[in-house]
């Protein structure tokens, strides 16, 4: 302790008094490396593509049905029959396999990777995973970056594992920040901001929170304009400007694995969907009683302030939870016992990840509509690793046809997959050709989604492309 005493006030002194003594030495030496960040910008990726599973398909498609009816009785602005997996499937219904315009939706989230500033990524996932990434990597080079590859345990499929897989491969300097990406985002490709915020010098976990009035702050005037349908749940007043948000939970994690509990990590993001995150922090908290003691009066005065400071803005809305967003993070900060922010994006990539047939859907027409406007080059005109990626589609699916079979003939296998959630209609009707499914709304000649959702994307692409880092 006197020694810490003496760093705090006189750093010269302390180096001086430790100079003659070895343990000195080491002691300094570790106090600085676990105090100083050894980078201003991330430059190591956990990429799961593992996801776990349900003890049978008869349970998870009864779960799916059950929330896609809750949303659909409850008017929800998205519905979805969500894609999960299950023990005793004979295809594996891995999400991260499915194919988007013929490519397997993986290959668009390491491709994302591929082109950013990260130098080394550590690749989680299934042998059928691991098969794709090789040839996908042999195919396009690994542009500089170092990658490796863990093989999921198939009897610990959570969060937890499979960060401390990852961990565990990747040399990870003391007190760095690392991003942990799930891989079903298959159009994030723009990540440079968070690779190179200002505030990874200051905190140990940071949740870009999707907000809805920064994605598209035109909804409300011009509803076609919002080209990815979410459940937002969570209310946000944000005191510096004077808004209110709407939020939905984030995709992606930049963490210092050192000094947040990965357990409590894993156990409010398993229970992040549709506002249970909330009952489970308070849980949590629960069970260590002097971080209660701390979180008294933040939550005080959340309950005093916060339903008030809504209706200044709303005076009725719907939610399963609120908060002024500097009480959210002082909460969260106690919670976790360490430094923790939220921040907001603009980017509607971020909240448009793969969990359900009609996320998976709205892909497939996006490509479908880029390809009717240039060609089968289409996807080159909406994604700047697209080039490549058609290059991999022509040079390695038809072998992997062969290997894996869930795409020796993917329309049928996804048509079925459609009937035994028993939805209304198929994306291939006649077995192979994709047909987009169309809206009361669409066939009314009003609707703009397929427009607005390959303009947005178009002018991304054009904007990220020259500035490729690889």
């Amino acid at each position: 302790m006197e020694h810490y005493r003496l760093v705090c006030f006189d750093q010269t002194t302390a180096l001086n008094k430790a100079r003659p003594t070895q343990n000195n030495y080491h002691f300094f030496l570790t106090f600085f490396m676990s105090h100083i960040r050894p980078s201003i910008s991330i430059e190591k990726c956990i990429l799961s593509f593992s996801h776990d599973r349900y003890i049978s398909r008869k349970k998870a498609n009864a779960a799916a049905m059950a929330k896609a009816a809750r949303e659909i009785a409850s008017n929800s602005n998205g519905i979805s029959h969500l894609i999960l997996r299950a023990v005793d499937d004979k295809i594996d219904n891995l999400k991260f396999l499915f194919l988007i315009n013929g490519i397997p939706v993986m290959c668009y989230a390491l491709g994302n990777l591929l082109i950013s500033s990260l130098k080394e990524i550590v690749i989680v996932g299934s042998e059928e995973v691991e098969q794709v990434a090789t040839s996908f990597l042999e195919t396009v080079g690994a542009r500089g970056k170092k990658i490796s590859f863990v093989r999921e345990d198939s009897n610990k499929l959570n969060l937890f594992n499979t960060m401390q897989l990852g961990k565990h491969r990747l040399n990870i300097e003391p007190n760095e920040l690392i991003l942990f990406q799930p891989g079903d985002l298959p159009f994030m490709f723009d990540i440079e901001e968070i690779l190179h915020d200002s505030d990874i010098q200051n905190y140990n976990l940071i949740l870009w929170l999707n907000s809805r009035q920064m994605m598209f702050p035109n909804h409300q005037h011009n509803p076609d304009s919002e080209f990815v349908r979410r459940n937002y749940h969570y209310r946000t007043l944000c005191k510096e400007t004077n808004e209110l948000h709407e939020v939905k939970e984030p995709n992606i994690y930049p963490i210092n694995l050192s000094a947040v509990d990965s357990d409590i990590i894993d156990h409010l993001h398993s229970t992040r969907k549709d506002g249970n995150i909330i009952k489970a922090g308070i849980r949590k908290a629960l069970s260590m009683p002097s971080r209660v003691l701390k979180l008294l009066p933040i939550m005080a005065h959340h309950a005093l302030h916060f339903r008030s400071d809504l209706k200044q803005f709303r005076k009725k809305d719907k939610y399963l939870f609120g908060m002024q967003r500097d009480n959210f993070d002082r909460a969260v900060s106690v919670l976790l016992d360490t430094e923790f922010t939220t921040k907001f994006h603009s980017d509607p990539a971020f909240v448009s990840d793969v969990d359900a047939l009609e996320d998976w859907e709205d892909f497939e027409s996006l490509t479908h509509y880029a390809n009717l406007k240039h060609g089968e080059e289409g996807l080159a005109h909406i994604h700047p690793f697209g080039e490549e990626l058609l290059r991999f589609r022509e040079e390695q699916m038809p072998s992997l046809k062969t290997k894996i079979d869930m795409y020796s003939n993917f329309p049928a296998y996804i048509n079925s997959f459609y009937q035994s959630l028993k939805m209304n209609r198929v994306p291939f009707p006649n077995g192979s050709q994709y047909v987009p499914h169309k809206t009361n709304h669409e066939k009314n000649g009003s609707g703009q989604k397929a427009k607005h959702t390959f303009s947005w994307y178009s002018n991304k692409c054009n904007r990220v492309k020259p500035g490729r880092v690889s």
